[in-house]
């Protein structure tokens, strides 16, 4: 038994040494987004479209992280299905393998090893930050591990919101400095988690993944990324993302019903037509509320209200539903990019949590001796 509570204590001490490196933030007050000028990302949309993953486990780490198919399994199957960018996102591990194979290869990794699925998909990284906080997060916490992942100039995603606790809606409210949000995962759909964060004025982009562990027994080719660029280079189409020149589908069977026509904008009318019939398509605003629906049919018309802050669309067939970015309120002509928002360190607070840290590691240290000296 003795042993037993040396090693849980020990993990704690472990663990608790990270919480030495913390740093609290004083977070932007949440705001409503407002403003004279209705900004549509979709406005001059490119003929010319991309399909893309961008998280997908392959074996790795000698088979410790949870990955059952080869890199070149992983890789030929998005292929053979049409993706254009097939990205294998295993943790802490920057995939190459594609590299040689394609001129759309989007280097990308998750981070995150804590026990809460707090996790992001760092995009066109260089390299990989491996700092994390393994047990419970503050939102300082997980806006730390943001900093460091920027640090290395990679495009942040927001894995899964909704998985496993990772988030809670006051972390959506606050956190700055991502670019997207993994709204569509096959393990969860975290629609509520984005509404909170740009009902908050937290602009991130949506992004869908697979998220496969298993393209053989997990549901796998049924969520991806149409993301619209003039020019065919990892670059460029990564560009029109950050723009919002995408949108999301999730598919039951791998088959597609709909897609962007077009999504025009005349004074406040917003004006969206699909390549084909929809079953439904919804308007939805502040706080995730329906504003506008029609059923049967291939277009929506909606006329801004004074009181609307964004508008986001989601169209639903049988086999497919299609979720497109936000159109939003800005002040002249800048977009308020949640990627450009800044936290502020509070470096009082920050300390005094360091050594309270310090001190809970000494006090497990010590708590080790002891038993062992009892013991002995």
């Amino acid at each position: 038994m003795k042993i037993i509570l040396s090693l849980v204590v020990f993990v704690f001490l472990f663990a608790s040494i990270f919480y030495i490196n913390t740093t609290i933030y004083n977070f932007p007050e949440p705001e409503a987004f407002s403003g004279d000028t209705i900004f549509n990302p979709y406005e001059n949309l490119p003929d010319s479209s991309y399909r893309a993953n961008f998280h997908a486990h392959s074996v790795a780490w000698k088979s410790v992280t949870n990955g059952h198919n080869t890199e070149k399994d992983l890789f030929d199957g998005y292929t053979e299905r049409g993706y254009d960018i097939a990205g294998i996102s295993n943790y802490h591990k920057i995939s190459v393998y594609a590299k040689p194979m394609t001129d759309l290869y989007v280097p990308v990794y998750e981070h995150g090893y804590n026990i809460f699925k707090s996790h992001y998909l760092a995009i066109n990284s260089p390299t990989v930050s491996y700092f994390d906080y393994p047990l419970y997060q503050l939102t300082s916490h997980k806006q730390k591990i943001i900093e460091n992942i920027k640090e290395n100039g990679a495009m942040i995603a927001m894995a899964h919101p909704k998985f496993a606790g990772g988030r809670s809606f006051s972390d959506m409210q606050h956190l700055v400095g991502y670019e997207f949000t993994e709204v569509l995962n096959h393990y969860r759909i975290s629609e509520e988690y984005w509404d909170e964060a740009l009902s908050a004025g937290r602009l991130t982009w949506i992004m869908g993944n697979d998220d496969t562990h298993d393209i053989v027994n997990e549901a796998t080719f049924r969520i991806w990324n149409i993301i619209h660029s003039d020019v065919r280079h990892p670059d460029s189409v990564m560009q029109a993302m950050k723009q919002g020149q995408n949108y999301a589908i999730s598919s039951k069977n791998e088959l597609c019903d709909n897609l962007l026509e077009s999504c025009s904008l005349v004074d406040s009318t917003i004006s969206i037509r699909l390549t084909n019939l929809a079953d439904s398509i919804v308007l939805k605003g502040q706080n995730g509320k329906v504003v506008h629906k029609v059923i049967n049919s291939d277009s929506i018309n909606y006329s801004f209200k004074a009181t609307d802050s964004y508008v986001r669309m989601v169209a639903y067939n049988a086999n497919s539903h299609l979720y497109m970015n936000p159109i939003l309120r800005i002040e002249g002509a800048s977009v308020p990019l949640n990627s450009h928002v800044k936290a502020e360190v509070n470096f009082i607070k920050t300390w005094l949590f360091r050594i309270v840290a310090f001190f809970v590691s000494l006090t497990l240290l010590f708590l080790i001796k002891r038993i062992w000296k009892r013991r002995k």
